[in-house]
């Protein structure tokens, strides 16, 4: 247990570190209260490669902390006689699916196609893109 939340700080600090200031600052300027709306397609279009798996990094990372904590209270409930609760929501599983073979580079391309694509849509955040037209449509998941 001592490793995984070691793991887990080393990782935030990664995502830190990677995290150029020019992007925190461009994303300040006249953008909505919400981080997650905040980083949209302007400013992926910005963001080097080297970024955008950054990005994609610690949502996977965030989403694994998620499993590995829902697996502790299944694991809990089991032993206490109780029925297992499953606390993933629809995104985490849908993200499980969807990527389960798939290369962050490859995410990063079919983000890339998609602003590609829709130039009219560059204000869209990006998990919006992910969830909506990458993840629900070809993986049949249940919103």
């Amino acid at each position: 247990m001592k490793n995984f939340f070691l793991g887990l700080v080393l990782c935030c600090a990664c995502i830190l570190v990677c995290t150029p200031a020019s992007a925190v600052e461009k994303s300040h300027v006249g953008a909505p209260s919400n981080p997650v709306d905040q980083f949209t397609g302007v400013l992926w279009q910005h963001s080097t490669e080297a970024e955008k798996l950054a990005f994609l990094f610690g949502v996977e990372s965030a989403i694994t902390i998620e499993h590995f904590v829902n697996a502790e209270i299944t694991q809990q409930a089991v032993k206490e006689g109780k029925k297992p609760v499953y606390t993933l929501s629809p995104f985490e599983k849908g993200w499980m699916q969807a990527f389960k073979d798939v290369h962050r580079k490859e995410l990063a391309r079919q983000v890339d196609a998609w602003y590609a694509a829709h130039p009219d849509q560059l204000k869209r955040p990006v998990m919006a893109v992910i969830w909506y037209e990458v993840i629900v449509p070809c993986h049949h998941v249940k919103k």
